[in-house]
Order: C-alpha cells, then sequence, then structure tokens
C-alpha cells in the first residue's frame, strides 16, 4: 500500500514539471474551492511590440477604406472614403508570436526577402496549430532606414499604392474573408523585416 502512495505521488511530480526553458507559475481557478491549475508559459521576444500595434493601426486604416499619409498619420479611418470599407482585422498574439514574429527574425538575421524562407505561409501557420486554408501573407523588406516604425510606413506605402494595379498586398488588405492578423516585426542591423499573415 505504501510502494503504491509512493509510486503515485512520484508520477504526479514528473506529470507537473515544467518543460526546459519554459517558467511555471500557478493560479488558482474559481472552478471549485480545492482545485489548482498550473500554468506553464515560455516567455516571448517582442522587442518591437509597439511598432506592431502601430502597423496595425495603418492596416486598418487603408482596409477600412482610409487612406495612411506620408507621415504615418490616417486620413478618413473607417469611412469607406478612399476604397471601399473592410471590417477592421483583429490582432491575434498566437499567429504573431508563433508565426509572425518569428519569420519576420529569420528574414532580417538571414538578409533575404522572400515567403519561402520556411516552407510557405500555410504551412508555417498550420504548423502553429492554425488550420484553415483561408490565410495569404505580405511582407515588407526595408533596408537602411533608421527606425523599424519609418521602415514599417514605407511598406505599408507601398502596399497602399498598389490600389491603383490591384496588386497583391492590395488585395490582401481589402480582402474581407480575412478576419484574423498576425504582424511580425524584426529588426537586425540596419534591415527591417514586417510580415502580416492574414488569416479567415
Amino acid at each position: 500500500m505504501i510502494g503504491l502512495a509512493l509510486a503515485a505521488s512520484v508520477i504526479a511530480t514528473m506529470a507537473a514539471a515544467p518543460g526546459v526553458g519554459a517558467t511555471t507559475s500557478t493560479a488558482i481557478t474559481p472552478t471549485s474551492s480545492t482545485s489548482v491549475a498550473a500554468l506553464t508559459t515560455t516567455a516571448i521576444d517582442k522587442p518591437w511590440y509597439s511598432t506592431e500595434q502601430y502597423y496595425l493601426g495603418l492596416l486598418n486604416c487603408t482596409r477600412t477604406g482610409g487612406w495612411v499619409l506620408a507621415d504615418g498619420t490616417c486620413r478618413g479611418y473607417g469611412s469607406g472614403h478612399y476604397s471601399r470599407y473592410v471590417k477592421p482585422l483583429t490582432y491575434v498574439y498566437g499567429i504573431s508570436d508563433r508565426v509572425s514574429r518569428p519569420y519576420a527574425k529569420l528574414l532580417a538575421t538571414r538578409g533575404v526577402c522572400t515567403h519561402f524562407a520556411d516552407h510557405d505561409p500555410g504551412y508555417r501557420l498550420r504548423r502553429a496549430g492554425y488550420l484553415h486554408w483561408t490565410w495569404g501573407e505580405n511582407i515588407g523588406c526595408r533596408d537602411g532606414y533608421s527606425t523599424a516604425k519609418a521602415a514599417v510606413l514605407a511598406s505599408h506605402r507601398v502596399f497602399q499604392a498598389e490600389k491603383s494595379t490591384n496588386g497583391g498586398h492590395w488585395r490582401n488588405i481589402k480582402n474581407a474573408n480575412y478576419r484574423w492578423v498576425g504582424i511580425g516585426i524584426w529588426r537586425y542591423g540596419s534591415r527591417t523585416r514586417l510580415v502580416v499573415d492574414f488569416y479567415g
């Protein structure tokens, strides 16, 4: 009997151990007075998160029919004035943290600009658990800009300028089938890479 209790205790200890490189925090859940849940999280490196949020504003300005000006301000957000109104995209932390930002880092550190340095965008989304087949990706590659913010503004203005030719970046921005977006930005030296993963 004592052996059984000891074995159960050892198994329970092994099941609760965090993985290598993970940190564990314990929180009491309100589901019952006796239940305690262990949450395992890993630290996410996102040094340009504020610029990712800034880019979300640029993206949704254009998407909702506004127009991003050279100084980074938006004219006519939500108006449908400069192009048809499409509902704003919702930022998804999981796509940003597990797909877009790691890919932006890979592109920046390698000094390349391609959708295929690590398979294709759909593969990267599915590998992270996003299994829908409705997706698209825009990549902005700018070298020599003084800040990441200036670089992503320049990339977005190029995407927005495709309105006149109905280019692929423009079509992704205006595609109403996409409801969510992951945004990743990485800067390496003077290279800035912007990865925008649209998801439906």
